[in-house]
């Protein structure tokens, strides 16, 4: 029996204006599945995290757990899905701590520090936000997502401002997450080699292109999506590493 469907969008199109970014896309996101959105700046990731994630205004033809996204109040859209920008943006100071408890929807303090050493954040537990490099308050803020506890997570380049380190962390905490859904923005084709099992690539002019990773990181497909040639590089203990030519 296939996993269930968190996400699903039916000829759905992605505007800015009158630009646009998708035409017709239908995408559907099971429990386990890993799907990177690949493109250039500007293509639209940012823009289709957000409507997917009930954020765009204008009604879409999406269903979040089966129910139509246009239907959902800000409590059940809370249930289902949790959205991660790439910018975190806190007009104020608070603690760490009740930053993430805030995300749960019956604070529980031991569950939120359980999250925080799950990114590696706990240490600034009784630190201020907005005391916070921008790589510990993206980390923070994947707590926050993951205190949210929904099945479907969109994650807006969730490695941008951190180390090697905790880039691999991160690769491992999304890897163990086998009951949830995540759709993810990332640039690091090697890191997305390694991290997802499903392709979404925007193609300049609202093409796309979409499947499982192995079939769709290939350097013609790569070209495509960035206007530069790709050389592949085997390596016998992984993913083949990708290199912009």
């Amino acid at each position: 029996m296939s996993a269930a469907v968190l996400l699903e969008a039916e000829r759905m199109d992605v505007r800015v204006g009158v630009r646009v970014l998708l035409r017709h896309l239908s995408l559907a996101v099971r429990r386990g599945q890993r799907w990177a959105l690949l493109g250039r700046n500007g293509a639209g990731k940012s823009t289709l995290l957000r409507q997917l994630a009930g954020l765009g205004g204008d009604p879409l033809p999406v269903r979040l757990g089966g129910v139509a996204l246009s239907t959902m109040s800000p409590a059940q859209l809370a249930q289902q899905r949790a959205y991660l920008p790439s910018q975190p943006r806190d007009r104020f100071g608070i603690a760490v701590l009740d930053a993430v408890m805030l995300a749960q929807h019956r604070p529980e303090e031991r569950a939120a520090l359980d999250c925080l050493e799950r990114v590696d954040a706990a240490h600034l537990v009784h630190r201020h936000v907005l005391q916070l490099s921008a790589g510990e308050r993206q980390r923070v803020a994947l707590a926050q997502v993951l205190a949210q506890r929904t099945p479907l997570l969109l994650l807006d380049e969730p490695v941008t401002f951190q180390d090697p380190a905790h880039q691999g962390l991160v690769a491992r905490l999304l890897g163990s997450l086998p009951e949830q859904g995540v759709v993810f923005a990332a640039h690091d084709i090697n890191w997305v080699a390694h991290v997802a099992t499903h392709v979404l690539g925007l193609v300049p002019g609202g093409q796309w292109i979409a499947g499982p990773v192995e079939l769709v990181l290939h350097a013609q497909t790569l070209q495509r999506l960035y206007g530069c040639d790709w050389q592949r590089v085997a390596r016998p203990d992984g993913p083949d590493l990708w290199l912009p030519a």
